[in-house]
C-alpha cells in the first residue's frame, strides 16, 4: 500500500503505509512539495509497523520543508515506533501523539 494524502486549507494529512520506507519516497515527496508556508502536516502512523532509516530522512526533509517546529505532528504512533523515534531523539524534533 502506498501512502494517502488529503489536503484541506492549510493542512496536509498523510496516512502512512504499513511499511514506511524507501518504497514510498516519491509519493512522500509529492505530498510535501508545493505547499504554502505555514502548512500544517499531520502524519498518521496508525498503520505503520516498520520504519527504516530512509523514513527518518523523509521526516527530516519534511521538518525542513515545513519551516519549523509545530508544523509537523506525528499522530497515532504505535509504542514500538515511538521507542524507535525516541532512540533517534526525534521526540525532540516532532510532536508525537
Amino acid at each position: 500500500m502506498s501512502l494517502k494524502t488529503f489536503k484541506s486549507g492549510d493542512r496536509v494529512n498523510v496516512i502512512l503505509p504499513k511499511t514506511f520506507g524507501f518504497e514510498v519516497r516519491n509519493d512522500f515527496r509529492n505530498a510535501i512539495q508545493n505547499n504554502p508556508t505555514g502548512t500544517v502536516y499531520e502524519l498518521d502512523f496508525s498503520e505503520v509497523e516498520k520504519m527504516d532509516s530512509s523514513a527518518m530522512g523523509m521526516l527530516l526533509l519534511l521538518k525542513e520543508a515545513a519551516g519549523g517546529e509545530g508544523f509537523v505532528v506525528l499522530s497515532k504512533v504505535k509504542p514500538e515506533i515511538v521507542k524507535l523515534l525516541q532512540l533517534a531523539s526525534f521526540n525532540k524534533l516532532f510532536s508525537i501523539d
